[in-house]
């Protein structure tokens, strides 16, 4: 029988479970391996935990600093969404069986946009997140000012908005949604330049 999320947290909670997770944070930053392979063992240990990869980050990144603390193993961030996204999620499996047959097309099509634009916003912030550790990183702190990151993932997020706004102003959402994946397309192809 698999474990529950709950009894998965609990179990990293134990002393054992901490002491795994020490031996484990301490592998991750001291490995030579691949990338790949690095990554690979991070998000089988958050499967193992039912914990976000960028819990993970954190935690690494608070060890790095502190070492072995009770800190490592504290409740993870309270996501404010949680219920209510469950709630809407239960909410949109009820909602698809009344849905006009005429509309399921623009359903599908809506899906599509907004999974495509989460999946943007959510590289827009892992990019962010490089820069940070790609200029930050060496012997000494680069800068303490912040606002060259917040500048940066300011101006990603409004060029993103205004091309969406530009397309909506445009044409149709089935247009949208298609002019959209190909300027994400094109984005790909072109190796985009983040920094």
């Amino acid at each position: 029988m698999e474990m529950t999320k709950d009894q998965r947290q609990k179990g990293l909670q134990s002393y054992e479970g901490q002491s795994n997770s020490l031996i484990f944070f301490e592998k991750i930053l001291n490995c030579r391996c691949e990338p790949e392979e690095k990554r690979r063992q991070v998000l089988e240990y958050c499967h193992s935990f039912s914990i976000q990869e960028r819990s993970i980050w954190k935690k690494l990144a608070l060890f790095r600093e502190v070492g072995a603390t009770d800190k490592l193993f504290k409740e993870e961030e309270f996501n404010y969404f949680e219920d209510t996204d469950e709630q809407i999620r239960e909410q949109i499996l009820i909602l698809i069986k009344k849905l006009p047959l005429k509309t399921t097309k623009d359903f599908r099509i809506l899906v599509s946009f907004t999974e495509r634009f989460l999946d943007r916003v959510k590289f827009l912030c892992d990019a962010l997140l490089h820069f940070f550790l790609e200029k930050e990183k060496g012997a000494y702190r680069e800068t303490w000012d912040m606002s060259l990151y917040t500048d940066f993932f300011e101006h990603k997020m409004f060029r993103e908005l205004d091309f969406i706004h530009g397309l909506i102003n445009m044409y149709s959402f089935h247009e949208v949604n298609k002019r959209y994946g190909a300027w994400l397309w094109e984005k790909v192809l072109d190796e985009e330049v983040l920094i």
